[in-house]
């Protein structure tokens, strides 16, 4: 019998599988797509995070940062945080994961391209996949399958819209070593520094749109920057 079953193997997953390996547990990742997996998001670690994996031994590629900068998209005000305890660190989505599944892979994990589909468990142990564990960790994503399976799904909030994620990447060198915020009523802007010649820019927001008429629309200036 394993001793830890992880669904999904995107960073909490390959993270938590490292943790338990370094604990002495046998570890096995249940993940049906190829790494890198590659999704929209901010791609900026905070300084907590960093020294996380550190403490994981799994080395974190990309570009310091040492704080974060909120930009009023409509007049341009300005304030700035900078960190007390070391810099953030801006990276790739797709270099992290696979930063963190080199580690895994070196301390044992294994990780199976398959589903957790259904999940039966009792007293003593739990099986999906056709394994059985002494322990089961969903880390299948936002909207968990497992989570939702099990019953364990918390219901959106009454009258709260649904919100979106964009991303692109600009081969531009990065004008801050800041984190910028650009905020709207409605819509949020993260531009981070990723490396010396590329920036990302991650858009949350409620309104369904293209990514180009969400900058445009928003933020004109920074659309216009790139």
């Amino acid at each position: 019998m394993i001793d830890l079953l992880v669904a999904g193997g995107g960073p909490a997953g390959l993270a938590t599988a490292i943790h338990g390996a370094l604990a002495g547990l046998e570890v096995v990742v249940l993940e049906p797509r190829p790494t890198p997996i590659d999704k929209a998001c901010g791609e900026g670690l905070m300084p907590g995070a960093v020294r996380r994996f550190e403490e994981l031994g799994v080395p974190v590629p990309g570009s310091a940062f040492r704080g974060i900068r909120y930009v009023d998209g409509a007049t341009g005000l300005r304030a700035e945080g900078l960190f007390r305890a070391g810099p953030g660190r801006g990276v790739r989505r797709t270099e992290l994961q696979a930063a963190l599944a080199g580690r895994a892979e070196a301390l044992g994990v294994r990780v199976l391209a398959r589903r957790a589909g259904e999940v039966r468990q009792d007293a003593d142990r739990v099986g999906a996949a056709g394994l059985t564990a002494r322990y089961l960790v969903a880390a299948d994503g936002l909207h968990s399958p497992v989570r939702r399976a099990l019953g364990l799904a918390v219901p959106a909030a009454p009258g709260r819209p649904a919100r979106y994620g964009l991303r692109r990447h600009y081969a531009v060198a990065p004008w801050s070593d800041l984190v910028e915020v650009h905020w709207a009523p409605d819509c949020e802007a993260y531009v981070t520094p990723l490396g010396p010649d590329r920036i990302g820019v991650a858009v949350l927001t409620s309104r369904q749109a293209p990514f180009d008429v969400q900058l445009a629309d928003r933020f004109p200036g920074l659309a216009a920057r790139l």
